[in-house]
């Protein structure tokens, strides 16, 4: 039996063994460990009083990057957290890499095909192996069940060309 436990901004996946740390993402959007982030009391809150809005993107590439064949994708997240799929627990999600398609609208099931990457062991970051030609590149962040979470966790379309060789 595997259940989640949150402490301050750190995230651990336990079974009734052992905890162990899952990557999380830091304020910066920096990939950490949730043992290595700072500990808070709860999120940052502004003057309004409430919490800032989720932000989803690509650290890399770039918009309009030229990549070879085999490239490394990094995935970007703040004010959310990242956990494995399965795992359910408030404010997380895990990636998917979309491919030349839409997203599915929130709360509809990310499909999983090549056109669909998904990455629900928590990964924050991949390298995608693409033939020769131009790309449309999108994040998605899902819940535990590869639901779509919402429009905000849906990032700007990226465009890429990959070259031969």
């Amino acid at each position: 039996m595997r259940f989640p436990i949150q402490l301050t901004s750190a995230l651990l996946v336990c079974t009734l063994a052992s905890c162990q740390p899952v990557q999380v993402l830091d304020e910066s959007g920096s990939a950490a460990l949730a043992d290595s982030l700072p500990a808070q009391s709860g999120p940052t809150i502004d003057a309004q009083g409430t919490a800032p809005a989720p932000e989803i993107f690509f650290r890399a590439p770039g918009n309009d990057a030229i990549v070879g064949p085999s490239f490394d994708v990094v995935f970007g997240l703040r004010n959310y957290g990242v956990a494995p799929a399965g795992v359910k627990l408030s404010n997380t999600g895990h990636f998917h890499v979309l491919i030349n398609v839409e997203s599915p609208p929130p709360g509809e099931i990310v499909p999983a095909d090549s056109l669909h990457r998904h990455f629900g062991g928590g990964q924050i970051e991949t390298n995608l192996t693409l033939a020769p030609g131009r790309y449309t590149l999108r994040l998605v962040l899902a819940d535990a069940e590869h639901r779509v979470i919402g429009a905000s966790l849906v990032s700007a379309p990226i465009r890429i060309t990959v070259r031969a060789r």
